[in-house]
């Protein structure tokens, strides 16, 4: 992404790949398609590499030397102005775009993008690019960007030491194929440890990234490929060079077409982008002639000279526009398509080509220049926070329209986003880009099962209701909201979300333990999704009840023969529950109250879809409440909350909670229905409690409390509120009369 598009020696086919590469990643990140578009990055690697070892190269032969001072000298001009802009327009227009808590990180993203390092910031935040339960920092691309910089730091300090220790010129270039070979072979080993073991690192990681530089780096090393007249240069005929050309075209296309994030990036996934760069490159050494029409052309010419703007400036623009414009998806993607061209031309013709063509930087024409894109940039987003008439609309219907078989949200609002299980570290397999928002929702209600008979509001479920309607209704955010948006800090009781709960010990008797301790016992048995659960069963039964949370994030607790990525992240999970079994026919408690989310219904090992899936998750229930019910008094299985769309993403001052609002998704009301049909339990529907006619607000109207504390728990203040209808429906339910 940051080579120089001016240096002398460019070439058709070079620029071609970058405008390839680009245009795939956009499609991947604004239109979800390629699906494997993203693997656009890797082929921006290789092409990294081979030209900035080509430069280094032809300085050498050139003049004898290799000034690494002349070189980081070349790479600050190229990279610095355009990248510190972006940055600096993405915290100008922060503050109109999110709540304070959500600003202060993404400040932090930009210190660790301005120094280059984002990559390994978000490796430890353990950002997963394609599973993101909530919107990605509009700084996450950075990362590409880091791990080329680190690149270029280290790299010609190596090719340096390399040419010393070659001494005769015409070794220069075997000792740099060595160098790439012993730099390349290992990365590319650690990428397929790594990408079994940790894929979230790995994808970041710049050792698990050097052998794609390494590989274009090694292709320099070819003597007419950097321009050499040496008699040991490659010659290539004009008709082989057009085949491989057209043939690495095809190859990295291909990848892009027929890949997607569930293929183990960056290994294996990879392999076809890099290959087929290669190619590229390889079909451009010696004289010219023609190669693929498709990268020689002056449209792809130019998109390749504005490619690193068109790169910088998309993905904030993916993050920020959907923010302020309340469209259709379609609309919206066109608005950050063009919005992304206007931008990368305007930077490359005001800023990238006066300091790159200029014979010494000026510093007050740079500053002027970005402080100008910076100006622009902020002043169209402080225009859509004071004035949000003029990029939305104040109309709301009631329900969506249908698509492919489920109702979309209303307008203004978003689609519940792709099930990811609540786990921090075993969620690896990527599936979708990280602003993807799917399946869509879906508003229909579904017909009840034989023997399950739903359960009448009552009072206390009317008044939950109503103060979702109230929600619904409004236009504004309550002044009051609970918690406040500049204090917002986390939703989860410390007591219940830190330590114990989050692996419950049997062994322990004061282990996620609360309430009456002498009272009969109820145990709360769940994954993440049982922590609020249990904020509500204390509150509802603490003073005469003894509650003990059986919980532990990151597991089917049911024991569905769930994904997790690695048989081996199963261990803890079926030890786990292996030890609740064995706690329950000990103890036998008054209740045991089982939830979990539904996202591992949709992430099974049998890989099964829709109805079939569904099935899957009934049989689990089912066993593991057969393998209880003669221990407990009732088994008791609560709907858990659904996924929707995280508060500090969909909040922004000024705005309307409309846009917040999301549908019921159709694979999680399957899943739903079908735990009404399990034997020997009663099952609890709170669909109420977050949805009204398969409309979803974020809050409710009737307390102005945040429903839920990230895009899928329900916040403890929440929790709370609910503890009289839960009362309500384990009543009318016959669990705990």
């Amino acid at each position: 992404m940051s080579v120089n598009p001016r240096q002398p020696q460019r070439r058709a086919d070079i620029q071609g790949l970058r405008a390839v590469a680009v245009l795939a990643v956009i499609g991947f990140h604004v239109l979800g398609w390629p699906q494997g578009g993203y693997l656009g990055v890797d082929a921006f690697f290789v092409v990294s590499g081979f030209v900035i070892t080509g430069l280094l190269l032809r300085e050498r032969e050139r003049t004898g030397r290799t000034s690494l001072r002349a070189f980081w000298a070349r790479r600050a001009r190229r990279i610095l102005p355009l990248a510190l802009v972006v940055i600096g327009a993405v915290l100008a227009v922060a503050p109109f775009t999110w709540a304070a808590p959500k600003v202060a990180e993404v400040r932090t993203d930009a210190v660790w993008a301005t120094f280059f390092a984002a990559n390994w910031h978000f490796a430890e935040q353990s950002a997963d690019y394609f599973q993101l339960g909530s919107e990605p920092s509009p700084l996450l691309h950075y990362w590409s960007l880091g791990v080329e910089e680190q690149f270029y730091l280290a790299w010609p300090l190596l090719v340096v030491l390399a040419l010393t220790l070659a001494g005769v010129a015409h070794r220069a270039r075997i000792a740099l194929a060595v160098l790439a070979a012993v730099v390349g072979i290992p990365s590319l080993v650690w990428a397929v440890v790594q990408g079994a073991a940790d894929p979230t690192t790995a994808y970041y990681s710049t050792f698990t990234r050097g052998w794609e530089l390494a590989l274009g780096a090694a292709l320099a090393t070819l003597p007419a490929a950097a321009g050499s007249q040496s008699r040991y240069a490659v010659r290539l005929a004009p008709a082989a060079r057009t085949v491989l050309s057209w043939a690495g075209l095809t190859t990295l296309v291909a990848t892009c077409l027929l890949l997607s994030p569930a293929t183990g990036v960056p290994w294996p996934a990879a392999l076809g982008a890099t290959v087929g760069t290669a190619l590229v490159l390889v079909a451009g050494v010696g004289a010219p002639a023609p190669g693929a029409v498709l990268l020689t052309n002056r449209v792809s010419g130019y998109l390749g000279d504005i490619s690193f703007g068109l790169y910088l400036w998309h993905f904030p623009l993916v993050v920020i526009v959907p923010v302020f414009l309340s469209a259709s998806r379609s609309a919206t993607a066109a608005v950050v398509l063009v919005a992304t061209l206007l931008l990368a031309v305007i930077s490359h013709h005001l800023l990238e080509r006066p300091v790159l063509d200029a014979p010494r930087v000026r510093p007050r024409a740079m500053l002027a220049s970005g402080l100008a894109l910076v100006l622009l940039v902020g002043v169209v987003g402080g225009a859509a926070a004071t004035r949000p008439d003029l990029f939305t609309g104040d109309t709301v219907v009631a329900s969506g329209a249908e698509v492919d078989g489920a109702v979309a949200p209303p307008a203004g609002g978003v689609a519940a986003p792709e099930p990811t299980p609540s786990v921090t570290s075993s969620s690896t397999s990527p599936g979708t880009r990280p602003t993807e928002t799917a399946p869509t929702p879906s508003a229909t209600t579904t017909t009840a099962p034989v023997g399950w008979t739903p359960i009448p509001l009552g009072a206390t479920g009317t008044r939950v209701q109503d103060g979702l309607r109230e929600a619904l209704a409004s236009t504004s955010w309550p002044s009051d909201l609970n918690p406040s948006p500049d204090a917002w800090q986390t939703m989860a009781d410390p007591r219940m979300s830190t330590g114990a709960c989050t692996a419950t010990r049997a062994s322990d008797p004061e282990s996620c333990t609360f309430g009456n301790r002498k009272g009969p016992e109820i145990i709360v048995y769940g994954d993440s999704i049982g922590i609020p659960l249990l904020a509500t069963v204390v509150k509802a039964y603490g003073s005469t009840y003894k509650v003990r949370g059986m919980t532990k994030i990151g597991c089917a607790v049911n024991g569905v023969d769930a994904d997790f990525g690695k048989d081996e992240w199963a261990i803890p999970c079926v030890r786990h529950r292996q030890m609740v079994l064995d706690y329950v026919r000990r103890v036998k408690p008054k209740v045991l109250i089982m939830t979990e989310t539904y996202s591992w219904a949709v992430r099974l090992k049998s890989g099964a879809k829709g109805s079939a899936s569904a099935q899957e998750w009934l049989a689990a229930d089912q066993a593991f409440v057969s393998s209880v019910r003669g221990s407990v008094g009732s088994v008791v299985i609560v709907a858990p909350s659904m996924p929707g769309v995280a508060f500090l993403d969909c909040y922004r001052p000024g705005g309307s909670p409309r846009r917040c609002v999301t549908g019921i998704p159709a694979w999680w009301a399957r899943t739903r229905d079908v735990e009404k049909k399990v034997v020997g339990a009663h099952f609890l529907d709170t669909t109420h409690w977050y949805c009204v006619d398969g409309r979803c607000p974020l809050f409710t109207g009737m307390t102005d409390t945040i429903l839920k504390g990230d895009y899928l728990h329900t916040s403890v203040q929440y929790a709370r509120q609910l503890a009289p209808d839960f009362v309500h429906l384990m009543k009318a339910s016959g669990a705990l009369p």
